[in-house]
C-alpha cells in the first residue's frame, strides 16, 4: 500500500542528496534549474499519493503493519534530514550569490563613477545611485 509512497520519498531524498554533494563541489555539476523542477515535481507527487491514500483508504496509516510503520518512518526521517541539509547549503549558496553580485555592482559604481548628487526642490541634496545594470552568464 505504501510502496508509492516510499519509492516518491527516496527518490526526492537521492535528488537532494545529489544537489548537495554538487553544491559542496564533491559532485558533478548538473542544472540546478532542472533539478529544481524535478523537485517540485516530486513533491507534487507526493502530495497528490498522500491525498490519494487519504481518499481511497481514509485508515491507511492506522492499518500498517509495524514493520511499515517503522519503514515509512524511517525514510521520513531520512527524507527530512536531507531536505534540511540541502536547505543549509542553498542558502549558502544564494547569501554568497547576493553578496558577490551586490560586490560587482558596488565595484561597478565605483569605477564608472554613475553615482552623485542632486539638489531636490527643498534645497537639500540627494545621493543618486545610478549604477550599470549587472548581467550574468549562466553559459559559463
Amino acid at each position: 500500500m505504501i510502496s508509492k509512497l516510499l519509492d516518491i520519498s527516496n527518490s526526492l531524498a537521492e535528488l537532494m542528496r545529489g544537489e548537495t554533494a554538487d553544491l559542496e563541489g564533491t559532485g558533478h555539476h548538473v542544472d540546478h534549474e532542472e533539478i529544481s523542477n524535478a523537485k517540485l515535481r516530486l513533491v507534487a507527487n507526493l502530495e497528490a499519493e498522500i491525498a490519494r491514500l487519504n481518499r481511497e483508504h481514509p485508515e491507511w496509516l492506522n492499518a500498517l503493519t509495524d514493520e511499515d510503520r517503522a519503514t515509512l518512518s524511517q525514510v521520513m526521517q531520512g527524507l527530512r534530514d536531507t531536505a534540511a541539509e540541502n536547505q543549509v547549503i542553498l542558502k549558502r549558496h544564494l547569501d554568497l550569490s547576493t553578496e558577490l553580485i551586490d560586490a560587482v555592482s558596488d565595484e561597478a559604481r565605483r569605477v564608472t563613477g554613475k553615482g552623485g548628487v542632486s539638489y531636490q526642490s527643498s534645497g537639500a541634496l540627494a545621493a543618486q545611485d545610478k549604477s550599470s545594470p549587472i548581467s550574468v552568464n549562466t553559459q559559463l
